[in-house]
């Protein structure tokens, strides 16, 4: 695990996720009082070629613009708190939301009833109609990245 500040910044905490595009940490914002928690994602660009690495970029921040906006807009989505590059590796820094994922739920409590599961489809259907009246496709959505909070369901 990391050791050193990301963005001279994030302290990493632990490893939340990996993957073949990056990795997913758990972090404290060492610039705010409270050392707020907070979730950054990795992304690792897949091209050793120039062009392509700049063309990632502009892609990169493009989302990263879009994920501010949903964020700000809807509290069903985690906000996002900052974008950066640093030794070739793009980062996102997002709101941490605590609760479980839909595979810890799952797995804590067994097969949900129909109840249980019309209301959690209500809730994800309801932030991907918010999400896709904006133009903007979830490429994404699987138990791993539902989390479900004291309050609700929201989509990482």
């Amino acid at each position: 695990m990391m050791s050193n500040l990301l963005d001279n910044r994030y302290r990493v905490t632990s490893v939340l996720g990996s993957g073949g595009f990056g990795e997913t940490y758990l972090a404290e914002d060492t610039k705010v009082p409270s050392n707020r928690r907070c979730v950054i994602k990795q992304l690792k660009p897949v091209a050793d070629n120039p062009q392509m690495y700049e063309l990632l970029q502009q892609r990169f921040h493009r989302e990263a613009a879009v994920l501010e906006t949903l964020g700000e807009e809807s509290r069903y989505i985690p906000k996002l708190y900052a974008n950066f590059t640093e030794n070739g590796l793009f980062y996102l820094v997002q709101e941490w939301i605590d609760g479980f994922t839909l595979t810890q739920s799952i797995e804590r409590d067994g097969i949900w009833n129909e109840d249980a599961v019309r209301q959690l489809m209500i809730s994800i259907l309801q932030t991907l109609i918010y999400v896709h009246d904006r133009g903007i496709i979830h490429r994404d959505i699987k138990p791993d990245n539902i989390i479900e909070s004291i309050h609700s369901c929201l989509i990482g």
